[in-house]
């Protein structure tokens, strides 16, 4: 589906629900783990040293020592999964890099087709562990892995519609995975009956659009009403159409690294349990 797959650790280990995903989806994958860089150190045990009184040093070891054991923690999972036969078709690598983690996945993730992530672990979340950054600064398209793996096929696609440029920059990156499909959805939401027919209206001209492209969607909507619509969308997503993967816009602000995931995508993404596809 996609040539090329960046796996970045940002604050965690590698995170092996994110190199299965990428397996199902890539013909190579680049697992990055980054080291800090003396830059980088520096910064934070400055920072540290001021509010604890702690000696520099010691704080700079500490640091350097936990790095290397995430860094071998990282090394022995990768590898127990590559001997596993997880790679299924896949080939994989496991780069190493010094500077600031955020950055320099952001600027690794340009030279890869798409980034494949794992949720974080608490208190962790998306807006804090670099991930808004990696979505809204890399210019590529991120897959979202859920905690646990989902039983539905990956080539069952639904697309969450919202006739917009975060959607349709989404749709469009989303083509190698859409093209790979077996089964496509085209799913509106409509928050009461007066908003189905500008819904269902707007899913079927993206259906016209992909049936252009030889794809073969179908299309429909589901109504919120008095429930929240994120858990409406999911609940149709994977309990009803069975989806494997589910394609949304990443709505929200994008002025560098302000980026704030809006409230629709959060919810989505903080409790999707299928894989998340999403561009900004």
């Amino acid at each position: 589906m996609f040539e090329s797959v960046l796996v970045p650790s940002l604050t965690s280990v590698c995170n092996e629900a994110a190199m299965a995903l990428a397996a199902k989806v890539a013909g190579r994958i680049a697992f990055l783990h980054v080291h800090p860089d003396a830059r980088e150190l520096a910064r934070y045990t400055a920072t540290v040293d001021a509010q604890t009184s702690a000696f520099t040093g010691q704080i700079w070891d500490a640091m350097v020592a936990g790095d290397k054991e995430c860094a071998q923690r990282s090394r022995a999972i990768f590898d127990a999964f590559c001997a596993g036969g997880g790679l299924a078709k896949a080939s994989a690598a496991f780069r190493e890099m010094e500077g600031n983690n955020v950055e320099c996945t952001i600027d690794e993730a340009r030279y890869h087709d798409l980034v494949v992530m794992g949720r974080p672990a608490l208190p962790q979340d998306l807006t804090t562990d670099g991930t808004s950054d990696v979505l809204a600064d890399s210019g590529r398209p991120l897959l979202l892995a859920p905690s646990v793996a989902s039983s539905n096929p990956l080539s069952t696609v639904v697309i969450a519609w919202k006739p917009g440029a975060p959607a349709a920059r989404t749709v469009a990156a989303a083509m190698p995975l859409l093209a790979a499909a077996e089964k496509i959805h085209v799913l509106g939401i409509a928050e009461d009956r007066c908003d189905e027919d500008d819904v269902l209206g707007a899913a079927e001209r993206l259906a016209t659009y992909l049936r252009s492209h030889g794809l073969k969607p179908q299309t429909g909507h589901v109504r919120a009403g008095d429930r929240n619509a994120a858990e409406v969308l999911l609940e149709a997503a994977d309990q009803k159409l069975k989806a494997g993967v589910l394609v949304m816009g990443g709505y929200g602000h994008s002025r560098a690294r302000e980026f704030v995931f809006g409230g629709f995508t959060r919810r989505v993404l903080h409790s999707a349990p299928l894989p998340v596809f999403m561009c900004h």
